[in-house]
């Protein structure tokens, strides 16, 4: 099944986004992504999309939102901010996460208490 042509865009702009902030050449992406340079031009002109497992597979390698390849930057349901704290929260370790627990829970009482 292939993305519809608003999802393919949407798709398409979070890739180049994701590419140029990591300094890639198209070439040099499509090498480590897997794939060869037309399939990836195919991919960023919108002219094809991935599969779910090679969705994943980008999404993995370039660091990247699913939700900001599937949502665009002005839709209401996004916000890549949240979704990288999220994504970098799943890959900490049990004692890191009672760290942040405890970060985040301070940052909202002190917001509490000098806007009271």
């Amino acid at each position: 099944m292939s993305l519809s042509i608003k999802d393919a865009r949407i798709f398409s702009n979070a890739l180049k986004k994701a590419r140029k902030r990591l300094h890639l050449t198209q070439a040099t992406c499509a090498e480590l992504l897997d794939h060869s340079v037309s399939f990836q031009k195919d991919l960023e002109r919108c002219r094809c999309s991935p599969s779910i497992e090679n969705f994943y597979h980008i999404c993995r390698t370039l660091n990247i939102s699913a939700d900001d390849c599937i949502f665009s930057e002005n839709d209401s349901k996004t916000d890549s901010t949240y979704h990288e704290l999220l994504r970098l929260i799943s890959q900490c370790d049990e004692s890191s996460i009672k760290v942040l627990t405890a970060t985040a829970a301070a940052l909202v009482n002190e917001k509490h208490n000098t806007s009271t």
